[in-house]
């Protein structure tokens, strides 16, 4: 669009007669700056290659009825992509259907715990107490097995979300930075990009390759601890569980921060050279009102392509988590659920094993909103914050 400007500029002023040609050339370039809404990502998809994009979403269990062009288009109209009181009934089917999968787990721990409870009253009649550690030694393993099959699963869905994330961003980042540089400028499309990078491989390197198995440790040293009866690794339990949490809101602090760094500096940079473009233009002999009114209908047109981007990808990117949250959430609140009615009738240090999972599962519900956070965060604040010079 700058350069745009300033050939036009030089025709202008060594060009032949404006005088006489100044209405044609103002009825010219009004006609060309008129962007129709209707059409407006139609243009910009020839540019734009959402291909990628689309593949990503598709590969995606959580997002593959969710059309990115679609949603853009109806954003640009100013419509909702989306049925709201669809939310709901999405939210309960996939949560009852968590339920429904865990419910087989629940069953076959309950069976045990039962069996248990009845076992070791049996076994208190003899006076060799080895009777009964055996027996609840050969529950627990058994419990255990049953509880990391189980939290495999939920682990599984959450390293699948996060990398689903961070593929989704590697496609998205091309095009939405391509509006950027339309909307603002070079400097703040840069500093996105860089800040998206580092989030991208913070969410590769930091979170899928070290707190995940961090989280594995936590809850190996949980289900251990259970297994005497003197407490010997609750409080290494518990430092590596604020090992994780700090790590988390620190990779969430630092990649926020820098972004609203970003967002007060970069665009205010790019403004200021649009600004300087636009005062230039209307120096301009005869066209010079035309020529800035038609930079300023191109440059509002690409705000609006830039803020449906933004807002697809925030969409997108909720989509990508939604069911794995709420999966997570409904297998906490099973487990929770489960060693409220098992608490009367059994063992303490089986109740404790058991609500560890629990406490597995929030902290990998914790990552992943972490993760996902992170990028919904950086759009919305360099959606908001981008505007046209």
């Amino acid at each position: 669009m700058k350069t745009w400007m300033v050939i036009t500029v030089i025709l202008a002023v060594y060009g032949c007669p404006l005088c006489v040609r100044a209405g044609e050339a103002e009825q010219s370039l009004q006609t060309e700056a008129q962007w129709n809404q209707e059409t407006l990502w139609d243009q910009a998809e020839e540019y734009l290659d959402v291909r990628e994009i689309e593949e990503s979403l598709k590969a995606s269990d959580q997002a593959e009825e969710f059309s990115f062009s679609d949603a853009v288009r109806s954003l640009i109209r100013g419509e909702i992509p989306f049925q709201p009181e669809k939310i709901g009934s999405i939210v309960s089917d996939i949560f009852f259907s968590e339920l429904n999968q865990q419910r087989k787990t629940a069953v076959q721990i309950l069976v045990v715990v039962l069996a248990s409870a009845v076992f070791s009253n049996f076994v208190t009649v003899f006076e060799n107490n080895q009777i009964a550690d055996i027996s609840f030694y050969m529950m627990y393993l058994l419990i255990s097995t049953l509880l990391v099959r189980s939290f495999a699963g939920m682990s599984r869905i959450a390293v699948q979300a996060c990398t689903a994330i961070a593929d989704f961003m590697k496609v998205l980042l091309p095009s939405y930075l391509i509006t950027v540089v339309l909307s603002s400028g070079s400097v703040t499309a840069l500093g996105f990009y860089e800040i998206t990078v580092m989030a991208v491989n913070i969410l590769q390197f930091v979170m899928i390759k070290l707190i995940f198995p961090g989280i594995h440790f936590y809850l190996i040293l949980l289900i251990l601890n259970q297994l005497a009866q003197e407490d010997c690794f609750s409080r290494f339990a518990k430092l590596a569980e604020t090992v994780i949490s700090w790590t988390l809101r620190s990779i969430l602090g630092i990649v926020v921060g820098l972004q609203a760094v970003q967002c007060l500096i970069a665009p205010t940079v790019d403004s200021l050279k649009n600004s300087a473009a636009h005062r230039l233009a209307r120096l301009v002999p005869g066209i010079g009102s035309a020529l800035d009114a038609a930079a300023e209908t191109v440059a509002g047109s690409a705000v609006l392509l830039k803020n449906a981007v933004g807002v697809a990808g925030i969409l997108a990117l909720a989509l990508i988590c939604l069911t794995p949250l709420v999966k997570l959430a409904a297998s906490i609140l099973m487990f929770r659920l489960l060693c409220a009615l098992i608490q009367p009738v059994c063992e303490k240090r089986t109740v404790e094993g058991i609500e560890s999972i629990s406490g597995g599962a929030m902290l990998l519900l914790r990552t992943l909103l972490t993760a996902v956070s992170i990028f919904i965060i950086s759009l919305a604040m360099i959606t908001s914050a981008v505007k046209s010079g």
